[in-house]
């Protein structure tokens, strides 16, 4: 059975996100996906052409989410629309702001953001499998152990992230 340090459980954006990032302070990763590939939702947001964020600030972003959107704050503290836009050109995808507005990629082709999550996951050493929904987290007490998927393989691990 292998073991990672870090699983993490969907390789949406957010996923793809954590996983390069556990990846990037040393952790040996292994990204699951349930579905056939990586990214999916994602390819087919702005219809294709991948609206990543817009220009504007925080304060009136959270409005827009709702009242619970507090919460969100310190995340964003981290990384918020230009920090987002800057890492997702440092992975090779130029963007372009349209309407003054929206950040959108310049070729107009959300599949290249997927695709350049996905590669800098590689070039981190990220193992990623698609097909693998998991089926079970085992629990040695209060702490997840292991992780189960369809097909009944197992990993260790030391966290997850869902």
């Amino acid at each position: 059975m292998q073991t990672y340090d870090v699983i993490v459980i969907g390789a949406g954006p957010a996923g793809l996100l954590a996983a390069g990032k556990a990846a990037e302070c040393g952790a040996k990763v292994l990204l699951l996906e349930k579905m056939n590939k990586p990214g999916r939702k994602l390819m087919i947001t702005g219809n294709g052409r991948c609206n990543l964020t817009n220009t504007a600030p925080m304060a009136e972003f959270l409005k827009h989410i709702g009242p619970d959107s507090r919460f969100l704050r310190n995340s964003f503290s981290k990384m918020f629309s230009s920090q987002l836009v800057s890492f997702i050109e440092g992975i090779g995808v130029p963007m372009d702001v349209e309407d003054e507005e929206y950040y959108f990629t310049r070729s107009n082709r959300a599949i290249d953001i997927v695709d350049a999550l996905v590669e800098w996951n590689k070039k981190l050493g990220v193992d990623i499998h698609c097909n693998s929904g998991v089926i079970d987290l085992k629990r040695d007490d209060d702490i997840i152990a292991s992780v189960v998927v369809e097909g009944n393989s197992e990993y260790k691990c030391k966290s997850v992230v869902v």
